[in-house]
């Protein structure tokens, strides 16, 4: 019989402290509910979240401060698209009517031809200066120096069959430049850069007239 009164005890026990427990979670509960999750404080909690939100993306939003005055991203880019959203468009507009000309014409410059010529720079610059010193001299990067090449290439082979160099040519232009051959060492080398200089000379002219043919008759609407 003890042994029974002891037990139901700490079984009473048990079930009071289970109580307390849940009472307390019960209290806990409902005082951060009321206390804290407020209206107020929620308010306060997304200005705080908004605040670090804005200081962690400061850097994308602030390109600049002038003796701690902030110039924004927006104002930089309006400036931008006032003064230089119709050269950019015009310059977009006839990369797509000379690359689509070409593609008419089963033209495709392909990666290789591409890398291949951007060696030849490389070379030509003869370890003055490196190509992206170059490029960085003339303010370009490497994205858009190569798609000026892939234009390039594409003028090239567009004309190549109209623009063929003789001997002739190469004769005429070294008279009239008696200068370089008095410099040059290396003769073949020499005539090879004067026929590539005369080739685009001659690419250049029948460009100037075919392009601005093509953009006459090209059907273009501008929406800015």
């Amino acid at each position: 019989m003890p042994v029974k009164k002891t037990l139901g005890k700490t079984s009473t026990a048990d079930k009071k402290l289970s109580l307390n427990k849940r009472n307390a979670k019960s209290f806990l509960k409902n005082y951060f509910s009321k206390s804290f999750f407020t209206k107020k404080n929620l308010i306060i909690i997304g200005i705080l979240f908004l605040v670090l939100v804005f200081w962690l993306l400061r850097k994308y939003y602030i390109v600049a401060t002038v003796n701690g005055q902030p110039v924004s991203r927006f104002e930089l880019n309006s400036r931008l698209n006032s003064q230089f959203s119709d050269s950019v468009l015009d310059q977009l507009i006839n990369e797509r009517l000379i690359l689509g000309a070409a593609r008419q014409e089963g033209i495709f410059i392909t990666a290789d031809e591409i890398e291949s010529r951007v060696k030849k720079i490389e070379e030509n610059l003869g370890g003055k200066m490196s190509l992206n010193e170059a490029l960085s001299m003339q303010g370009l990067d490497t994205t858009t120096f190569r798609r000026q090449l892939e234009l390039q290439l594409s003028i090239e082979k567009l004309f190549d069959k109209q623009t063929s160099v003789s001997s002739t040519d190469i004769e005429k232009y070294l008279e009239n430049n008696k200068e370089l051959s008095s410099e040059a060492t290396d003769p073949a080398k020499l005539r090879s850069e004067v026929e590539g200089f005369i080739k685009q000379q001659k690419v250049s002219e029948l460009y100037e007239e075919w392009f601005n043919k093509i953009r006459k008759d090209a059907k273009i609407e501008k929406n800015i």
